[in-house]
């Protein structure tokens, strides 16, 4: 059984509420793992594979549920994520397939307490090639992740709504040693 790992750090929400943004600005001082989604996502595209939520969302969570695991076991050290495994709960609970084997991954590999939630926020929401849901469905489903954080047993801390370089201060004192 995997112990709980107080220095693996999520940045949580809904899609394009500027994870990745601050993601990109927290690795110059920490190690970070980018989101699971677009790299499944790429990688069927690539290859014409059919893990993909249009396609068969089953496979595309089996997936994306393959590249979390392999991502929490090769982190080492302070590391931030973009998106853990508790996101893939809510991803079962959107296209509504079983989510036995994600919860047994979500109770064995565990990150620390404190998961950094960033809120849907329509002022830097767009839809790109792979975000194809609208603003109120990008809502939704970051309901749905606050709620798998929560029901996992994680403590949500809301990320404002500020600058980049706000946001990166935010991070960085919350899990400064």
């Amino acid at each position: 059984m995997t112990l709980p790992q107080t220095e693996l750090y999520i940045l949580a929400g809904p899609p394009g509420a500027g994870k990745t943004t601050l993601l990109k600005q927290l690795s110059s001082t920490v190690s970070v793992v980018p989101e699971y989604a677009r790299r499944v996502l790429a990688r069927e595209r690539k290859t014409g594979g059919r893990a993909t939520g249009d396609q068969d969302s089953a496979l595309f969570v089996e997936r994306m549920l393959e590249t979390a695991i392999a991502d929490y076991d090769a982190a080492s050290g302070l590391t931030i994520f973009d998106r853990g495994l508790p996101d893939l709960l809510a991803f079962c609970a959107h296209y509504g397939i079983s989510d036995a084997e994600v919860r047994e991954a979500v109770r064995i590999r565990r990150y620390a307490i404190n998961v950094f939630f960033l809120p849907a926020w329509r002022e830097i929401y767009h839809t790109d090639t792979e975000r194809l849901l609208d603003f109120q469905g990008a809502v939704a489903f970051g309901d749905l992740i606050r709620t798998a954080y929560e029901q996992s047993g994680y403590r949500l801390i809301d990320v404002p709504k500020a600058s980049v370089s706000d946001r990166v201060t935010f991070v960085q004192e919350r899990i400064a040693p």
